[in-house]
């Protein structure tokens, strides 16, 4: 009897265990549809027909979990025909899962995962949920579907809405490209609602043998999610996955350089000649100007384009007043902003001088795609060749240098140029006999663009350097030092510290009290005063003598306006007196002018107006700037009818 009892005991107990380990089975195979929904970044499902389409937004994902959820593990394994749907589940942090879907038909849905035996069951409510969701995707690409073998594709700048720009910028022929591109379109999620959009960025025209299909397209190279338009359905847009977005921005802005940098010339209302690049979207570049000159009826300018992922183009363009036609002679790129020369090349496009009738001189840059090199280079405008006057120039260094100041001597076709660093470099292009001064002579470094540090005689024989040491030495062409002559403590003296008279026999320093009411105009890097004072000294810096203004006037001051030979010289006296107080900014009355003999120390008769004999002095670092006919703004290039 015991044994009996014993028995039935182990049988009830075994019953009990079978039940708990089928009953965690079951719990656990069921645990194998889950997924974690939070890191969920996207769901791309294939067609039958092989259409591919992205789910991206939460509710759309949510409504395929909670789906898969309800289905029922079978161990069995199925040999069944090709599924109707493939999903393919991305993660934001590990690998993705993938899906297939049987749900055609009366029966009960099928899907099976990827790295799991056995298939899953739906029931009817949940297969109709993935039908409806599935189908309704499907529908969203049908009209972006491409079924034709695509051979080329075309890409332009977009005018406007439901036109192609007949200006092609660039043809795709390279299968891996064109595969890209094809499959973006076919991934593209349609946006709800009809859309008002603003003009395209790109057209984008896929062509096959038999069959064109046009789209706008609008990315930029901070999109996240690029948009897309039929052509045919310019309300309805389309969205790019992000992953097709990212492999879109590649081809557009770094695969896609300009193959050569053209102008497309039209005329505007006023008959002004309007220049614009080819192949850039309006929003995606910008502009910037340099010096003009016009050599045999033709006008020579330089331009900076910055365009792309910090991409930029520095060139040499000529326009022919009697045509509409604007050419580029000469240009060179950068696409690489840790390029050591990347500060020099953004602004090195500032130089163009005329050389003789038919010779331009600039900057020719040369550049790798981590450094290169500059030359000092001349354009002949007659036979469109390139001349190194001085090749490789420059010494390349760890720390980015651009050119600070330049000064041209055209009478003896001496050139003057100052780098950041403190290169400065006095080319005779007569003689051949140059100066040289490799970082000797830095610029001030005030600010990103730095303060004024040395100043030319007009002969170029001599110049004065700022060391920042609290005084000013005199230097002659070859860098030997000859005198000093101290900074003012506790005044003002004007970022032009020294000036000279046009034959360079005379420099001179202005100076002031240090307080508001004695600051003409002021800027990051430029301060012009009413001098109290001004003192003289010869080209050695050896003193001269000194001149005050008027004595016993408040608000008394005066200055150098000009020069009637190398010793006398144009005195403005004046008197000026605060706007607003506590306030920048001054009013100038009481203007007279007066002739003083520096040398002699003789002062003449006072008048009211400048003598027209008189040669002006000018503010080199702050003066007057004429465009001349040429006027370059950040989106196009005018040249100025009949000015």
């Amino acid at each position: 009897m015991k044994k009996i009892n014993l028995l039935i005991l182990l049988i009830v107990i075994s019953a009990i265990l079978v039940g708990c380990v089928d009953s965690n089975d079951k719990d656990k195979r069921k645990n194998r549809t889950l997924t974690d929904l939070n890191a969920v970044n996207s769901i791309t499902i294939q067609t039958v027909s092989g259409g591919l389409m992205t789910i991206t937004d939460q509710k759309s994902m949510e409504r395929f979990n909670e789906a898969i959820h309800t289905a029922k593990y079978d161990s069995a394994q199925l040999d069944i025909a090709s599924p109707d749907y493939m999903a393919s589940v991305e993660f934001a942090d590990s690998e993705g899962v993938k899906f297939s879907f049987w749900l055609r038909g009366e029966n009960d849905g099928l899907f099976i995962k990827s790295g799991q035996n056995g298939h899953y069951r739906l029931a009817g409510t949940a297969k109709a949920a993935l039908i409806d969701l599935f189908q309704s995707e499907e529908q969203l690409i049908e009209n972006l579907k491409i079924n034709e073998n695509i051979k080329q594709i075309i890409l332009a700048s977009s005018l406007a809405h439901g036109s192609v720009n007949p200006e092609v910028a660039v043809e795709f022929t390279d299968h891996e490209i064109i595969d890209i591109i094809v499959r973006a379109i076919h991934t593209a999620v349609q946006i709800p609602g009809i859309l008002n959009t603003a003009i395209p960025d790109y057209d984008i025209v896929l062509a096959s043998e038999y069959k064109e299909y046009a789209f706008h397209l609008w990315i930029d190279e901070t999109s996240e999610q690029a948009m897309l338009m039929d052509m045919t359905d310019t309300h309805t847009g389309y969205r790019l996955t992000k992953e097709s977005t990212a492999k879109m921005k590649k081809i557009i802005f770094e695969e896609l350089n300009l193959k050569a940098l053209e102008f497309k010339a039209e005329r505007n209302a006023n008959g002004d000649l309007v220049a614009k690049p080819i192949g850039l979207s309006q929003d995606s570049y910008t502009l910037s100007g340099g010096p003009e000159v016009e050599l045999q009826g033709i006008s020579y300018h330089t331009i900076h384009l910055f365009y792309g992922n910090h991409n930029a183009i520095n060139a040499l363009v000529a326009h022919d007043p009697s045509t509409d036609e604007v050419h580029v002679k000469w240009n060179d790129r950068l696409s690489n902003s840790g390029n050591r020369w990347n500060n020099t090349f953004m602004s090195s496009y500032n130089m163009l001088i005329p050389l003789v009738d038919d010779r331009l001189l600039f900057l020719e840059s040369e550049l790798t795609e981590e450094a290169g090199q500059y030359h000092l280079s001349t354009y002949n405008v007659v036979t469109g060749t390139t001349e190194r006057l001085r090749e490789n120039f420059w010494p390349l260094t760890n720390e980015y240098d651009y050119i600070y100041k330049t000064q041209w001597k055209a009478d003896e076709q001496k050139l003057f140029m100052q780098s950041y660093l403190g290169n400065v470099w006095i080319f005779d292009l007569k003689t051949g006999e140059d100066d040289v001064h490799l970082l000797k002579y830095r610029v001030i470094p005030h600010s990103t663009t730095g303060a004024p540090s040395l100043f030319l005689s007009p002969t170029f024989e001599r110049f004065v350097h700022d060391d920042e040491s609290g005084q000013l030495t005199f230097y002659d062409n070859k860098g030997v030092p000859l005198q000093t002559i101290p900074l003012p403590q506790e005044e003002y003296v004007p970022s032009e510290k020294i000036k000279w008279n046009p034959t360079g026999t005379i420099a001179w320093m202005d100076r002031a009290e240090g307080e508001l009411d004695r600051i003409l105009a002021i800027d990051i890097d430029y301060l012009k005063i009413a001098p109290m004072q001004i003192d003289f000294y010869n080209p050695d810096g050896l003193p001269i003598g000194s001149i005050q203004a008027e004595g016993g006037q408040e608000g008394a001051a005066v200055e150098v306006a000009g020069w009637m030979n190398e010793n006398v010289a144009v005195m403005k006296s004046y008197t000026v007196e605060l706007k607003e107080p506590d306030s920048y900014g001054l009013h100038v009355k009481d203007v007279s002018y007066y002739l003083y003999d520096v040398r002699k120390k003789k002062k003449g008769d006072a008048s009211k107006s400048m003598p027209l004999q008189a040669i002006v002095t000018s503010d080199r670092q702050w003066g007057d700037i004429d465009e001349g006919n040429i006027i370059v703004s950040h989106e196009e290039i005018t040249y100025l009818e009949g000015k």
